[in-house]
């Protein structure tokens, strides 16, 4: 399949998914301008606006926020456990990043398009069609954040096990017993 033809069909593919929102259905019928290039349109001057960085932190943040939260609220309000999964994966992909972003601002400050990658890169994480948060979940953050994890549960759960301490108890405790504080 030539790329002209696939480019066809996502195009086409889009428009029909576009056929969702009534007001852009509403805005085509009676402009006469089609669904597909306002929405094309917006996504281009959005990613202008990225690419020059007017309110990059604001528009990634929002992009990173908006459509994932439409999404969650209709996992939440559907049984299916797949897409609950997939959010969660994808708000603690989103996380890790956060924090990764915030110690290297310094780094990231000299990348000259960073906000239009990190916009890319929001939904490639955030479209199911990728699932890119799977792939960073499963190769990046569980192998390493797994196991410790595991032994924090199991040491909750030891301390759950143990009886209450009592008033009793306290009362026989030394100035010794009690740990510093901060």
């Amino acid at each position: 399949m030539s790329f002209q033809v696939r480019v066809k069909q996502n195009m086409q593919d889009l428009d029909n998914r576009l056929a969702a929102f009534p007001q852009l259905n509403s805005l085509e019928k009676n402009f006469g301008v089609s669904k597909l290039y306002v929405f094309l349109t917006a996504a281009g001057i959005y990613a202008l606006f990225l690419f020059l960085n007017w309110g990059g932190f604001l528009l990634t943040n929002l992009l990173a926020f908006a459509m994932p939260a439409f999404f969650s609220i209709n996992a939440i309000e559907t049984t299916n456990k797949a897409d609950d999964t997939q959010w969660l994966t994808y708000y603690l992909v989103t996380s890790f990043l956060n924090v990764i972003e915030y110690w290297s601002q310094l780094i990231l400050y000299y990348v000259p398009v960073y906000w239009l990658l990190k916009a890319i890169f929001l939904i490639w994480l955030a479209l199911p069609k990728f699932n890119g948060a799977t792939i960073i979940y499963r190769h990046l953050i569980r192998p390493y954040i797994t196991p410790h994890v595991i032994r924090i549960c199991k040491s909750v759960s030891r301390q759950n096990a143990a009886p209450a301490p009592t008033a009793s108890s306290f009362a026989h405790t030394t100035a010794t017993d009690i740990p510093p504080s901060i």
